[in-house]
């Protein structure tokens, strides 16, 4: 199979360098901090930063990335190299810091790595000093600040209704198309409506498909779980999109072409116009997704009811073009 800008290839020199796979989320993305962001709002910062620290040995709850993280710190056995590394990235101050420290302990997550900025903006330069492949916050201009430099990022809703932790593997969910893929095929669906999207697609379906922000991940994901046995791999990746019929061709060839064969694709755009709809956030909690990425808030707020989900931004230069 031919290597492509970054696929197989660079994901096999991944696997030999055994890079983990490096994940950095603020406090407020694993941890519930709701209820101490209402005391923020309401009594400044001050207030905050007081409540923070009388509270710093009650353990902080459980947020919207807190199980996930949790199975992916599984994955890791003690006394090896880590699969996987998570460091804690955060605007938070050092009274906070304190206790998501004691809570990082009390929870049993294997976090070694903190960064607290005092309330200033998390940047890109940052992350990279942190090796970051993928950043988790509740904060959309830190994760877009992110994306503008290059760095994976979603910004996390709300924790599911009913969060709980499920057994099994760590089942990551992507959208296709400005998340996995390039947004080329959505400006043309965008200025020719559904007819010159899907003649496009079908003119198009043997061509690859560029790479979107979150292609990387799934390169840095895959190599990682190439380390395991196939039968016995802890992680799991599924595509998730809305298109239907010839369109569904291409996103499949491309990942064929990258080398990145996800372990399932869903595919449940309509028929036609008149024909049933159906929703995304059906199918993600049939599947038992963890983790749920999507370029469009119409999805991720739904799912996020059921299933941990994030929206990926465009970069801002996209934005204004």
């Amino acid at each position: 199979m031919r290597c492509g800008v970054f696929n197989l290839c660079q994901a096999l020199a991944i696997l030999m360098a055994y890079k983990p796979l490096t994940i950095g989320i603020s406090t407020s993305a694993l941890f519930d901090l709701r209820e101490e962001h209402t005391t923020y709002v309401d009594g400044g910062i001050d207030a905050y930063r007081r409540l923070q620290f009388e509270r710093r040995r009650d353990p902080m709850k459980p947020g919207t990335a807190f199980h996930v993280i949790e199975k992916l710190l599984s994955i890791n056995t003690p006394g090896e190299r880590p699969r996987v590394e998570v460091a804690l990235i955060s605007r938070n101050n050092i009274e906070t810091g304190i206790r998501a420290r004691y809570s990082l302990d009390y929870h049993k997550l294997d976090i070694a790595r903190i960064a607290l900025t005092g309330g200033k903006n998390v940047e890109s330069s940052l992350l990279r000093a942190y090796g970051i492949d993928l950043f988790l916050s509740r904060h959309a201009d830190d994760v877009q600040r992110a994306v503008d430099g290059d760095i994976a990022a979603s910004v996390l809703h709300d924790p599911p209704t009913a969060p709980q932790a499920k057994p099994g593997k760590v089942h990551f969910a992507f959208d296709g198309d400005q998340v996995l893929f390039g947004g080329e095929s959505e400006t043309i669906f965008q200025r020719e409506g559904l007819l010159g999207f899907l003649k496009y697609e079908t003119e198009m379906a043997e061509t690859p498909m560029p790479e979107g922000p979150f292609a990387k991940v799934l390169f840095v994901i895959e190599a990682l779980k190439a380390t395991f046995p196939k039968e016995d791999c802890p992680i799991e990746t599924s595509l998730v999109t809305m298109r239907s019929g010839q369109a569904q061709i291409r996103p499949m060839n491309t990942l064929i072409e990258w080398g990145q064969i996800v372990d399932g694709a869903y595919m449940i755009g309509r028929s036609n116009q008149q024909g049933p709809k159906y929703e995304k956030v059906d199918v993600l909690a049939a599947i038992g997704a963890d983790l749920f990425f999507d370029d469009q808030t119409y999805h991720t707020e739904p799912a996020s009811r059921v299933v941990p989900s994030g929206y990926v931004p465009q970069k801002s230069c996209h934005k204004a073009a």
